[in-house]
Formats: C-alpha cells, structure tokens, sequence
C-alpha cells in the first residue's frame, strides 16, 4: 500500500514538474516574442533617425547652395568668362608684341627678301635656258639656232618639222633627267 501511495505521489510531483516546465517554454516564448518586438522597434527608431539626419544635412545643403547662388547667376558667370577671354587675348597680343624684333620693318623686309627670291630664281632660270640653247645649238644648223633662239626667248611657235621637235624633245629630257 505504501508503494502505492508513493507512486501515486511521484506520479503527481511528476505531473507538477511538467505542468511546471510548460508554463516556463510558455513564458520563454512570451518574452522572445516581446524581445523581437523591442529589437523590431529600436531598428525602426534608427532608421528614422538615419532618415532624419539624413534630411537634415540635404536641407542644410540646399540653403548653402541657395545662399552661395544668391550672389551669383547664369549671366554674371558668362559675362566673367567672357572677361577672362578678353584678357586673355591681351596677353596673347602683348606676347605677340614683345616677341617681335625691335626697330625692324617687318613688312618692308618681307617685300625686299621676296624681290631676292625672285631675283635668283630668275637668274637660275636664265642659266638653265643658256645652257640648254648651247646644248640644242650643235644638233641644229646654224638657221634652226636662230629660229630656236627665237622660240624660246618669244612666245612665237618654231617653224620646224616633226622630226626635228621629236628630236629635241628627247634631248630636253635626257638633260632634265640629268
């Protein structure tokens, strides 16, 4: 009997710790579930401050860039650039003025240096016809000489025949080849 008694007790110690043990899971969860919440909130409370400061710093920005325009426009910067190109062109034509030689005609040398050009190209000209005419004058007669003398300084055509103008032509330019 007494075995009874005490199995019967331990039975329901054993009942009680149960009933014990699901009422401790039971608040365990309650209070995990009430922690995810504060941890949900304190996320969200963050993220609204983030947001808030963020706001902030582009409200503060916005006023700086208006305070920073107010005492600027579109047409102040482009009539600053347009001044700054001015300037810069004076500096271009001091540099331009200061880089020339002094006391010299630029002009009037230019006009004189081209008249020697001319001068010597004409003179190597001449020397380049005298030599050809000597060069043409043994392979014609004394008569073709002159009529050749003649073609080359008028602008007159030569009186001669086909064969004599094919034979000069090849002659003229063996000398140019030359």
């Amino acid at each position: 009997y007494q075995r009874r008694v005490r199995g019967a007790k331990n039975r329901r110690g054993a009942m009680m710790c149960l009933k014990r043990k699901k009422a401790y899971e039971a608040q365990i969860a309650r209070l995990s579930g009430a922690r995810m919440t504060l941890e949900e909130q304190v996320m969200a409370i963050e993220s609204a401050n983030v947001n808030l400061e963020a706001m902030n710093a582009m409200r503060t920005g916005a006023q700086a860039m208006k305070s920073i325009h107010k005492n600027m426009s579109v047409d102040q910067v482009d009539d600053t650039m347009a001044d700054i190109q001015e300037q810069m062109d004076v500096a271009n034509e001091i540099s331009d003025a200061i880089s020339q030689p002094v006391g010299s005609d630029m002009y009037g040398e230019f006009d004189d240096l081209e008249a020697e050009l001319e001068a010597l190209e004409q003179e190597d000209l001449d020397d380049k016809l005298g030599s050809l005419e000597a060069n043409l004058a043994p392979m014609a007669s004394p008569t073709a000489a002159s009529t050749t003398t003649t073609s080359i300084s008028s602008p007159a055509v030569p009186k001669s025949d086909p064969e004599d103008e094919e034979a000069q032509l090849r002659q003229l330019e063996a000398e140019m080849a030359i």
